[in-house]
C-alpha cells in the first residue's frame, strides 16, 4: 500500500507525467519510432508546465489584491498561503484523497472505455484537488468506515471526471481554437450556466472580440499588452483606495505603489506570454499524439484539457470575464455581510481570475458581448454564494476551498453535502 500511495502522490499527481504518458501511449499506439516520441512527449511536458506553472504565479500575483480588499471592506483576512493551506487541508484527509484521486481515473478510463461518454480527463491538478472535496464531504458529513469513503468516493470522481467532460463537449462546440478536445476543468458547471444564458439572452452577432476600437489603440488586442495594463491599473486604484500608507506598510515592504503596481502588471503580461507559448508548444504535440488513443486503445475518445488554452483567441473576454466575476462576487460579499451570514467569504481571486475568464469566452461564443458579461457576473455570484454554503461542510478541507474552490467545487459540493445530511449522514 505505502508504494501505491508514493505513486499515486509523487507521480500520478502530477498532471505533467499524465500529459507525458499520454504522448508516448498515444505514438506508441500509432508506431512511431522512439526518436519521434521522445522529443513529442519532452515537447508537450514543457508546454504543459509553462501553461501549469505560469497558471499558478499568475494566480498568486493576484492575493495581495485579496489583502487590501480585505482592508476596504474591514473584513477578516485569511492566509493567502497556498502551501501552508494545502498542508493543513490535507492533514485529515490525505490518504483518503489520494486514493479517490487514482481509482476515480481509473474509473474514468473504463467508462471511456466502455460506455458511449468517450472523454479523457487529463487535468489531474483538477480531479487531484476534486477528489479532496469528495474526501472531506464523506469524512466529516458521514459515519462510512475508511473503505466506504474511498470507494464511494472513486466512483463519485470517476463520473465527475467523465461527465463534466461530456456536457463541456457540448457546450464547446461553436467556441474558437476548442476543435479536437473537450475541457477538463472546475469551471465546468459555470460554463454550461453561462452557455445558458448566452442562448437565452445574448446575441452572437455583437462579439466582444470585435469591439471597434480607434485604430491607435489596436496594440489592446493582444491579450500580453491589454493584462499588463489592466493589472497595473487595478493594482493602483486599489492600493490608492486601501490608502498608500497601509499598502506600503502592509503588502508591498515599503515600495512605492506606482512602481509595485508597475512591476504586478509586468509580472501579469509576463506569465500570460508564457502560457499562450506554452499552450501553442502543447497543442502541436498532444493533440496528434492523442489520435493514436482514439483510434486503437479508447476509440473515438476526447481528450479533456485545461482553460488556459482557449485564452490566446478571446483576449478581451478573459479580461471582462474577469472583472465581472470580481464585482458580483464583492456584491454577493456584501449581501451576506448585510444578512449577517454566519461565515465570512472573501472572493477568492484565482478561482475569479480562470472561471471568470473561462465563463466569458463560452458566454461570448453563444452570445456576444451580452453573454460574456452576464455568464461572467453569475459566476462570480456562483462562486460567492457556493463558497458560503460549501465551507461548513468540509470540516479542515476549508483552508484550501478559500483559496482554490472553483465553480465546481461551490456548485457540486453543497449538493452532495445536503445530499449526505439529507440521509442522515450515513
Amino acid at each position: 500500500m505505502s508504494v501505491f500511495l508514493y505513486i499515486v502522490n509523487n507521480v500520478l499527481s502530477q498532471a505533467v507525467f499524465i500529459i507525458g504518458m499520454v504522448v508516448v501511449v498515444g505514438m506508441i499506439a500509432q508506431k512511431k519510432s522512439w526518436d519521434q516520441i521522445l522529443p513529442s512527449a519532452i515537447k508537450t511536458m514543457i508546454g504543459f508546465t509553462m501553461i501549469n506553472v505560469g497558471g499558478q504565479t499568475l494566480g498568486g500575483a493576484l492575493l495581495p489584491l485579496q489583502q487590501m480588499i480585505s482592508k476596504i471592506f474591514n473584513m477578516q483576512s485569511f492566509s493567502a498561503d497556498i502551501g501552508a493551506a494545502q498542508a493543513e487541508s490535507l492533514a485529515d484527509i490525505g490518504t483518503e484523497m489520494a486514493l479517490i484521486f487514482a481509482f476515480g481515473f481509473l474509473i474514468n478510463l473504463l467508462l471511456a472505455r466502455f460506455t458511449r461518454f468517450k472523454y479523457v480527463h487529463l487535468s489531474a491538478h483538477v480531479s487531484f484537488f476534486f477528489a479532496g472535496l469528495i474526501a472531506a464531504l464523506l469524512k466529516f458529513g458521514t459515519t462510512l468506515p475508511f473503505t466506504g469513503i474511498v470507494a464511494i468516493g472513486s466512483v463519485l470522481l470517476g463520473l465527475y471526471m467523465t461527465f463534466s467532460c461530456a456536457y463541456v463537449a457540448v457546450c464547446i462546440k461553436g467556441v474558437k481554437g476548442g476543435e479536437g478536445f473537450t475541457l477538463a476543468h472546475s469551471s465546468s458547471s459555470g460554463l454550461l450556466v453561462a452557455t445558458l444564458l448566452a442562448k437565452a439572452f445574448g446575441n452572437k452577432e455583437h462579439d466582444l472580440e470585435q469591439l471597434e476600437i480607434p485604430k491607435k489603440l489596436n496594440f489592446l488586442r493582444e491579450m500580453t499588452i491589454a493584462l499588463t495594463l489592466v493589472m497595473t491599473v487595478l493594482f493602483l486604484l486599489i492600493s490608492l483606495i486601501a490608502t498608500p500608507s497601509w499598502t506600503m506598510e502592509n503588502i508591498t515592504g515599503g515600495q512605492d505603489i506606482i512602481v509595485f503596481s508597475l512591476l504586478r502588471g509586468v509580472e501579469f503580461g509576463m506569465w500570460i506570454t508564457v502560457i499562450i507559448t506554452g499552450v501553442r508548444m502543447m497543442l502541436s504535440e498532444i493533440i496528434p499524439a492523442f489520435h493514436g488513443i482514439a483510434n486503437k486503445i479508447i476509440p473515438n475518445s476526447k481528450p479533456g484539457l485545461d482553460i488556459p488554452l482557449l485564452f490566446p483567441n478571446y483576449p478581451t473576454s478573459v479580461i471582462v470575464g474577469f472583472l465581472c466575476s470580481l464585482v458580483s462576487g464583492l456584491a454577493g460579499m456584501l449581501i451576506l455581510g448585510a444578512l449577517n451570514y454566519p461565515v465570512v467569504v472573501f472572493p477568492a481571486l484565482i478561482p475569479t481570475f480562470f472561471t471568470g475568464a473561462a465563463t466569458a469566452i463560452f458566454g461570448n461564443a453563444h452570445g456576444g458581448r451580452r453573454g460574456a458579461i452576464m455568464g461572467s457576473l453569475a459566476n462570480g455570484f456562483i462562486l460567492i454564494f457556493g463558497q458560503a454554503f460549501l465551507l461548513p461542510m468540509v470540516g479542515s478541507y476549508a483552508p484550501i476551498m478559500r483559496i482554490l474552490s472553483e465553480t465546481d467545487y461551490t456548485v457540486y459540493g453543497p449538493i452532495l453535502g445536503w445530499f449526505l445530511q439529507l440521509f442522515g449522514g450515513a
